[in-house]
């Protein structure tokens, strides 16, 4: 039986992936699992950051992808028709830190306080900023945030005309080896959902045993990387022009999972978009709920060994 019983109704048209690595695509394993139904599969990539995806998904470049827990959020409170489609627990936290240029007069994160700190807006580093100066009485309000992209906020850093930059693997690991910055904090212990596999409403609702066959896929891939780190390390390491050895460690800090789409995870996911609002972080409020499938709809989707971890 096909997985798209009815090509008219819908046609599938491609994933999205960031360009610090999709093991999937890089293997070749969803052409090869779905050329046999005929389905052709392709893939675009996105720098680094989740917004850009989620706009092609909003726009219907693409169908599906995965991002962090804030940009989904931003995408919501600007009318994106997006789904959760599964969670994707966070990894341990070491692999994203604010840092500071190891002469840097700063020595704590309470010193950045009226400093320019640069981040890319609407990606998972703004929540971790927000939790982070939380921590030591601050609102993201209290730091000028300096809106750039991963390239020009390491470019800037370096420069020295921000103070503070928020800076992820595999660079952050070369630069730590090289002993040219100071780590004020990583995410380590910052309470997040994690991040999530996002369709668009159509595709999600229209090709149930075609989403469920793609994020098995996913699924199957993530866990042979989670054993297989070094020969995952030696795929992806030329993609993300990094060596073995750091890729390696990359991956180490960051572990390839999926969870179904909970009470829990829609309440973790509320709290963070509330936060946001308050904060002013987004300019409207945000119902998570209004991204969510019922409970059958999950059910037709979710793989069977990642349903078993509810």
């Amino acid at each position: 039986m096909p997985l798209i019983t009815d090509q008219a109704k819908y046609q599938f048209k491609s994933t999205g992936y960031q360009v610090s690595g999709d093991l999937t695509h890089e293997k070749g394993a969803m052409q090869k699992r779905l050329a046999p139904q005929g389905i052709g599969v392709t893939s675009s990539r996105f720098l680094y950051s989740g917004p850009p995806l989620l706009e092609a998904l909003n726009v219907g470049s693409i169908d599906l992808g995965p991002a962090g827990e804030t940009p989904p959020i931003f995408a919501q409170a600007a009318g994106t028709n997006l789904i959760y489609v599964v969670n994707t627990p966070p990894g341990s936290g070491e692999g994203s830190a604010i840092i500071v240029l190891k002469d840097s007069p700063f020595q704590t994160l309470a010193s950045l306080k009226g400093k320019k700190v640069a981040y890319s807006r609407g990606t998972a580093q703004t929540f971790f900023v927000v939790k982070a100066l939380e921590e030591v009485g601050l609102k993201i309000s209290d730091v000028e945030s300096v809106n750039l992209t991963v390239a020009d906020g390491r470019a800037a850093f370096l420069n020295k005309t921000v103070d503070a930059f928020v800076e992820g693997d595999p660079n952050l690991i070369k630069l730590q080896r090289e002993g040219s910055i100071r780590v004020l904090r990583d995410a380590q212990g910052i309470k997040t959902p994690g991040g999530y596999y996002l369709a668009s409403r159509d595709f999600a609702t229209k090709n149930a045993e075609l989403l469920k066959e793609i994020l098995s896929e996913y699924y199957e891939v993530g866990q042979w990387a989670n054993k297989n780190r070094r020969a995952a390390a030696e795929i992806l390491a030329p993609k993300v022009k990094t060596d073995v050895d750091t890729m390696e460690l990359t991956l180490a800090r960051r572990k390839y999972d999926m969870k179904p789409i909970t009470e829990e995870v829609i309440n973790a996911q509320q709290k963070v978009a509330d936060l946001l609002y308050q904060l002013k972080v987004v300019p409207k409020p945000v119902d998570v709920r209004g991204a969510i499938l019922t409970t059958q709809e999950y059910a037709a989707i979710t793989p069977d060994a990642v349903r078993n971890k509810a």
